[in-house]
């Protein structure tokens, strides 16, 4: 038999009362094609608990705009979200040859290349340098995401049209994809900044919508027939061989999705790169559609 050693993160059992923890332990795993993304975010775990900041240190840099903004937060409590932006700064940190494209620090190592005691000794030196002006800089990106995210709850609840019905709907569970509870770390660095955007795309949407409900709606139908397909093709993959590049090809779709509703609904706003329907769908399934 062979076996795939990594440090994977495991959540420990709820105590009532208490937030789960989550610690860090050594497994062997039968999938190699998993162990480079499980032993990266063991590491980036096990980096957070060493090196992380306490709250107060990080809560004080915060001016009082931010800290009004950040109490409105979907994180349960200042610690919660704290805690979460200290991981999304590991990230980026901890992302390699990447790091040089989320406008962190130079020569910071990849977290999935961590393997021995001399190179874990190394990142965490790394990261006690840059945390804290890391974390202050996915503060400001996660600031302007949650403002663009109460501006656009106010405009849903302050529209009462009938006819935009769908279109509330579908802007209250797009706004809810995007800001939740952990959604600051669940956002890949790269696309971490753009957020703001995607939302203020949504506000946009709102307002071309209530000019012309019909160009809405078929504007709404081909983004939900793309995301059809999407999800289809992850379902085919799920459903097959574990594939690294694959996996990496959908994942990056799920956000050329959010570039697709800009393009649609924003256009003064540009896109993260060149963003169409047939390139989508091209990814989705390559050998045609």
């Amino acid at each position: 038999m062979r076996g795939f050693p990594a440090l994977v993160e495991e959540v420990a059992p709820k105590v009532k009362g208490q937030a789960r923890s989550v610690g860090v332990a050594l497994r062997i795993l039968a999938d190699e094609t998993a162990q480079a993304s499980v032993h990266a975010a063991g590491v980036r775990r096990l980096l957070v608990s060493e090196a992380a900041l306490g709250t107060g240190r990080v809560t004080s840099r915060w001016t009082g705009t931010q800290s009004l903004t950040m109490a409105a937060s979907p994180y349960p409590n200042t610690e919660a979200l704290v805690a979460d932006l200290q991981l999304a700064a590991v990230v980026s940190l901890t992302s390699g040859a990447d790091s040089a494209r989320y406008d962190t620090p130079p020569g910071g190592p990849d977290a999935a290349s961590v393997r021995s005691a001399a190179a874990y000794s190394d990142a965490l030196a790394f990261v006690r340098r840059h945390l804290e002006d890391e974390v202050y800089r996915v503060v400001g990106h996660v600031v302007a995401a949650l403002s663009a995210s109460r501006t656009l709850e106010a405009e849903i609840r302050a529209s009462g049209s009938l006819a935009l019905l769908n279109t509330l709907q579908d802007l209250r569970e797009h706004r809810a994809s995007l800001i939740h509870d952990g959604f600051v770390s669940a956002t890949p660095p790269r696309r971490l900044p753009h957020l703001a955007r995607y939302l203020r795309a949504d506000s946009h949407r709102l307002t071309k919508a209530a000019e012309n409900p019909a160009r809405d709606s078929d504007l709404a139908w081909r983004i939900g027939d793309v995301t059809a397909a999407y999800e289809k093709a992850l379902a085919t993959y799920a459903a097959g061989s574990p594939d690294a590049a694959r996996a990496a090809e959908l994942a990056d779709v799920r956000w050329l999705l959010e570039e697709l509703r800009v393009s649609f609904f924003a256009q003064q706003l540009g896109t993260d790169g060149t963003v169409s329907e047939k390139r989508i769908r091209k990814v989705l399934v390559p050998n045609g559609w």
